[in-house]
């Protein structure tokens, strides 16, 4: 009896952010993001329904990025109904209040955040697919000054840099720690501060950015 109880409590509190989905434009982006962190978190593969995956992710363990993206997603929604479901949403099931990512930034689908602690984005535009870890930050160099442009599939390492209005290529890999000033070719790593851009690092550059082997 208690665990339905508990069980009906934790639907109850999913209900907004559930509905906001549903009746959000960016619903085909939001459930294609829901699919990918599946995927990459509990190796679970698309299929089920949108609210037993929803309910997977808004209470996992340790992965309120999720949440944090899921309501940069639902943006500032339209309707004084709306607008109600998301105050109870947030409070409900709250976002990872050091993860701050910025409304103006344009982030492609399929964003994987990973212990997103400390974290802030403000990019120009982010592409697809791409994978940020904890102490990350991406923005301007100096106030009103401009921001990244970060392509498709880029990992940016844990306390990474990306500042001012540099140009991210596909596939690049930022390593820990490094600060990067100056625009990066495809399929290129950074490394070091100010980062150095090793070109043409190919599948070794995820490798090195983890430090399993060196450069």
């Amino acid at each position: 009896m208690l665990e339905k109880l508990r069980s009906f409590y934790r639907t109850l509190k999913l209900y907004p952010a559930l509905m906001l989905v549903k009746r959000s434009p960016a619903r085909e982006l939001i459930e294609a993001e829901i699919d990918r962190w599946m995927l990459m978190i509990y190796q679970q593969k698309s299929g089920g329904d949108l609210a037993s995956k929803l309910r997977t992710l808004m209470y996992g363990k340790d992965i309120e990025e999720f949440r944090t993206l899921l309501y940069f997603r639902l943006g500032e929604p339209a309707g004084v109904w709306n607008r109600i479901l998301l105050f109870f949403a947030t409070r409900f099931l709250r976002p990872l209040e050091t993860l701050m990512i910025t409304p103006s930034s344009a982030v492609g689908e399929g964003l994987i955040i990973m212990h997103g602690h400390g974290t802030y984005i403000d990019a120009e535009t982010i592409g697809r697919n791409c994978l940020i870890f904890q102490d990350v930050a991406i923005g301007v160099k100096r106030e009103e000054g401009e921001r990244p442009t970060i392509g498709n599939y880029v990992h940016v390492s844990s306390g990474a840099k990306a500042l001012g209005g540099i140009t991210i290529g596909d596939h690049c890999v930022i390593a820990a720690n490094a600060v990067v000033v100056k625009d990066m070719p495809p399929n290129s790593l950074a490394v070091g501060v100010p980062a150095r851009i090793l070109r043409n690092a190919g599948n070794k550059a995820e490798y090195i950015a983890r430090g399993e082997i060196s450069e």
